[in-house]
């Protein structure tokens, strides 16, 4: 059964404004936060999809292999200890929000 998401207290959400160049951002490092079971809820808030990708200070995402957050939609993933989310649109603008929490998944 899986259990609902709960944010990290307090909520560490992060955003990301995304266009055609690819940027990351850093979000709570919660590999050492003392979660059970670490997630990170994304949430597309524009108007374009997004492409995502997820690991250490330098990633990248990219339109043809980034995993894909379609406009308003939001899922929670594992990422195990990733500490930064890269995201990239193949046109138009979006913002990215990234929130550590448990559940969800």
């Amino acid at each position: 059964m899986t259990r609902p998401f709960a944010p990290d207290k307090p909520a560490t959400t992060v955003n990301l404004a995304v266009s055609t160049t690819s940027a990351a951002v850093q979000f709570d490092n919660i590999a050492g936060s003392g979660l059970k079971n670490p997630n990170v809820r994304l949430f597309n808030g524009g108007a374009a999809t997004v492409f995502v990708n997820w690991g250490g200070a330098g990633v990248t995402a990219s339109a043809a292999t980034g995993f894909p957050l379609a406009a308003g939609a939001s899922v929670v993933l594992h990422l195990g200890g990733a500490s930064y989310v890269a995201a990239v649109t193949a046109s138009g603008s979006s913002t990215l929000y990234a929130t550590p929490g448990e559940g969800g998944c």
